[in-house]
């Protein structure tokens, strides 16, 4: 079955090389954060509804995402908000051989040693075999530099280097992004040399740092695996080049941010995506085709969106727009965490 390929692969290569190679598949476990970091593109705080996805429903799906032949995973939100809900998960996901290949985290919870062996412990019992530590000035922000380093060191031990998919940044300088972090100077800097997509918190929080562009000049972006992205959006609704498809607690299937494909409990994710992303619906359709540029015309043609002169991204104008028009399209543009 795919899952063994991709075990074999992982474990020829490691977690972090194999994602890359292999893209990746998610279940979005929770909205719900610890954090409420600035770049985030799904908007995910504490304050978030108290939704989780139940695990005989996430076993479901992460069956529908390990026949995708990818790196599949569990994130959030937080997903170690849920620890109970999250042993079960792994529990059941075992004895079905549906283990994720990796579990992401804040860390957050790695306020000491003996805490963090005891879940990546029970992490590798249950066949998981890695994770992902988040670590930037974004995350530093609010989870303690220790966490981060601590939860890496363990992670390197219990899993092995090469399956922990994290910064190769020193100890020092992760303590340093904390630093930045509270250095409005340098974390303007950090944004402008190295900026997020923004969408959703970045948009609101972020994009005041890098200069406007008129709309029609907006430079181009970096995709997830590198090279320029071009002016439509047809990539990131194909099924071979798409960097990650997920599913979310409310069974949206997603590849783009807000963006919804189909429910994963009426449609399976294969299935969706041998359909065709780019025709899942008029929103998908408008993106492959025309960019968020042919987006903000449809607002502005039918809703009367008022085009904005200048954007930072295409990203951020596709964003804005989608924001404008999730109140008359909400079964396509969702869920209502991203958009607000």
């Amino acid at each position: 079955m795919q899952r063994d390929v991709v075990d074999q692969r992982i474990r020829q290569i490691g977690l972090a090389k194999a994602g890359r190679e292999m893209k990746v598949a998610a279940i979005l476990f929770t909205y719900r954060c610890t954090i409420s970091c600035r770049h985030c593109l799904f908007a995910c705080t504490r304050a978030r509804p108290d939704v989780v996805m139940d695990p005989h429903r996430c076993v479901r799906y992460l069956g529908q995402l390990h026949e995708l032949g990818r790196v599949v995973h569990v994130a959030g939100g937080e997903p170690m908000l849920y620890w109970d809900v999250l042993a079960e998960t792994l529990q059941l996901a075992d004895e079905r051989h549906l283990s994720p290949h990796f579990i992401e985290t804040n860390c957050s919870f790695a306020k000491d040693d003996a805490v963090v062996r005891q879940r990546f412990g029970y992490f590798k019992q249950r066949g998981v075999l890695g994770v992902l530590l988040s670590a930037d000035p974004y995350h530093q922000q609010s989870v303690p530099p220790g966490n981060f380093i601590r939860a890496r060191r363990i992670a390197r031990q219990v899993f092995g280097q090469e399956n922990v998919w994290a910064t190769d940044a020193s100890d020092e300088q992760v303590r340093d992004y904390a630093e930045i972090a509270r250095d409005e100077a340098r974390l303007s800097e950090y944004v402008r040399t190295s900026p997020p997509m923004f969408v959703g918190r970045a948009c609101a929080e972020l994009a005041r740092f890098v200069e406007p562009a008129p709309i029609d000049q907006i430079p181009p972006m970096r995709a997830w695996t590198g090279g320029p992205r071009p002016r439509h959006c047809a990539a990131e609704f194909d099924a071979d080049e798409i960097w990650e498809v997920h599913v979310d607690p409310y069974d949206n299937v997603q590849t783009n941010c807000g963006v919804i494909l189909g429910k994963a409990d009426r449609v399976a994710v294969r299935e969706l995506m041998a359909r065709g992303l780019r025709e899942a619906n008029f929103v998908t359709g408008i993106l492959s085709q025309e960019g968020p540029w042919g987006l903000a015309e449809f607002a502005r043609r039918e809703h009367g969106f008022q085009v904005p002169e200048t954007a930072r991204q295409k990203c951020e104008l596709c964003y804005l727009t989608r924001r404008f028009l999730r109140p008359h399209y909400g079964e396509v543009l969702g869920p209502a965490e991203i958009y607000e």
